[in-house]
């Protein structure tokens, strides 16, 4: 469920800033199949949780 949430949430925030997987894999300098592991939550990335947090806005605590 939190996985879910957090997945709309942050595809939700990329389309508000018009940021595509691709866009935002070139910026992290991160593929994009590993940009779409991070968003399933099967993977983990400190930088990728930072640029969520700060860039997109997702606060944790909402999706609680």
């Amino acid at each position: 469920m939190f996985l879910a949430k957090r997945k709309m949430n942050i595809k939700g925030a990329m389309r508000a800033k018009r940021l595509t997987q691709k866009k935002l894999a070139k910026r992290l300098k991160l593929s994009e199949s590993y940009i779409t592991r991070l968003l399933n939550g099967t993977r983990y990335n400190r930088q990728f949780e930072e640029y969520i947090a700060y860039d997109l806005g997702i606060d944790y605590k909402r999706l609680m």
